[in-house]
């Protein structure tokens, strides 16, 4: 592939991926009221978060209004993101390779931005003294993010294939994602070890990526990586992996929303329980009216 057909796949995946993403947003915003946890504690209780308790201790609580702090989520979202604390506490044993497997994507997504950075130098004219600096940057934060993801997916395809506990609830499309991700891994460590200049070429190629070069190229190796990588830009937002996007969801309006019921939430679990009944369960009882008021109504006669 060569030309003006790089800016057309690669433009158009962005687009397709950007507007997949928003549509799932909004179908997530979109969806009913959730059944909220109200578990302490809650991480924005700055005042009982430190001894599990919460503002129901408070006599006459619902007189005031309860302060939300900021700082305490954003510690507890990077605990989460950066070290897998999650995973360490509840499934110690995927830890080290999910913890690498994340590291490995994070490095990589931080060495496109320095491709991006680098194309813009060269497209500034820096001095080379400059360039050079940003390009041995970009190119040990890529190859470190495709040794370290690699050894992660390695990990875990021979944890979950190997440990009974893990391979019971291992699909098919968990290897799957797991063999795309090896595959950037491994693209992107033969691009670098046959390359003579990684991170100059991939600078290279994003400058005339972005000025719409007719003649921009690249090698075999290095195309393929590129190409792989795309495809699986395309093939994310069809899979769970855009958790990335949705635990915002759970946390604040599941695990964390422990806000008192308001007149906004009351109209929406009013228009809930007079949607109509769909299926049929022996506990749904279904013939006992047609909307999920009326099961709830006379449950409770």
């Amino acid at each position: 592939m060569s030309g003006l057909y790089w800016p057309v796949f690669i433009f158009t995946i962005v687009f397709v991926f950007i507007a997949l993403m928003v549509y799932r947003v909004l179908k997530i915003i979109k969806m009913p009221v959730h059944l909220r946890w109200e578990l302490a504690p809650i991480p924005h209780d700055k005042e009982r978060y430190s001894h599990g308790g919460s503002y129901l201790e408070e006599h006459e609580w619902w007189r005031r209004k309860q302060p939300k702090a900021f700082f305490p989520i954003i510690t507890y979202m990077a605990w989460e993101i950066f070290l897998m604390k999650g995973v360490w506490q509840h499934n110690r044993g995927l830890w080290p390779f999910s913890f690498t497997l994340h590291w490995g994507i994070y490095l990589v997504i931080l060495s496109l931005f320095f491709h991006f950075i680098n194309a813009m130098l060269l497209i500034g004219s820096v001095p080379a003294a400059v360039q050079d600096v940003f390009f041995s940057i970009a190119s040990v934060v890529a190859v470190t993010g495709y040794c370290v993801g690699l050894f992660g997916v390695v990990g875990l395809i021979l944890k979950r294939y190997l440990d009974k506990n893990y391979r019971e609830y291992s699909s098919y499309s968990t290897y799957f994602k797991l063999l795309f991700l090896a595959a950037i891994f491994v693209s992107g460590i033969v691009a670098w070890a046959l390359s003579n200049d990684f991170a100059n070429a991939l600078g290279v190629f994003t400058r005339d990526l972005f000025t719409v070069d007719s003649g921009i190229t690249t090698t075999a190796a290095m195309g393929s990586h590129i190409i792989i990588i795309f495809l699986f830009i395309l093939y994310l937002p069809f899979t769970d992996m855009v958790h990335f996007i949705t635990k915002f969801f759970t946390h604040h309006s599941v695990r964390w929303d422990d806000s008192p019921q308001n007149e906004k939430m009351t109209a929406k679990l009013r228009d809930l329980i007079n949607q109509p009944v769909t299926w049929s369960a022996p506990h749904v009882k279904s013939n006992r009216g047609n909307r999920w008021g009326d099961i709830v109504e006379k449950e409770n006669d």
